[in-house]
């Protein structure tokens, strides 16, 4: 990747907000379950609110930006290239890394839909779910809190599938030679 590829300033720091809430948020989400977990429970609300702001600001980053053509290539070119790169997969190549259009920007904008999903209704039952109750379906709107509760519940599979292609595809580049942790952390050029 040359150096006018490189990840800009505040998609880095938008990377770090992500990595940090989403993988806190999908963990916890775990702890939440069983019974006598309330801190869990309100660790994962607030850390959510968290998680919501920054996927917020990463579309309003990609609105000013222009950026979803990247994050959603739905034109022919970018088809194509999507196209040929899974093609690519099927014979043992990785695709390319990095802010251009392909395979790994169009996942991350798949990966962005799930995860404003979830912030999405988990916000909402932060708002339906009374704080004293932890997270029960009880109170004025249990049928829309159970509701909204599946739906979260069924964003967190697609989630979690995105966070190990993810964090597993990142691994394989780095193994192969592409520098993309020092790359979209420390803004160093991605390839030696």
């Amino acid at each position: 990747m040359d150096a006018a590829a490189r990840w800009d300033g505040f998609t880095r720091v938008l990377h770090w907000g992500l990595t940090l809430c989403v993988t806190f948020q999908l963990f916890s989400g775990l702890w939440i379950s069983t019974p006598g977990t309330l801190l869990y429970f309100h660790w994962h609300e607030y850390m959510g609110l968290a998680a919501a702001a920054v996927i917020l600001m990463h579309w309003i980053w990609s609105f000013s930006h222009r950026d979803l053509g990247l994050l959603f290539p739905w034109h022919a070119a970018g088809l194509a290239r999507v196209g040929g790169e899974m093609a690519g997969m099927l014979r043992g190549r990785l695709p390319a890394a990095g802010p251009q259009i392909g395979l790994s920007s169009f996942v991350h904008g798949l990966g962005l839909l799930a995860m404003t999903g979830m912030a999405a209704t988990g916000v909402l039952l932060f708002m339906l779910i009374p704080a004293r109750l932890g997270g029960l379906a009880d109170g004025p709107h249990p049928a829309a809190i159970t509701s909204l509760s599946l739906i979260h519940r069924y964003l967190a599979y697609l989630a979690w599938t995105y966070w190990c292609g993810h964090v597993g595809f990142a691994v394989l580049h780095q193994l192969r030679g592409a520098r993309v942790f020092g790359g979209i952390y420390l803004g160093r050029a991605e390839r030696p």
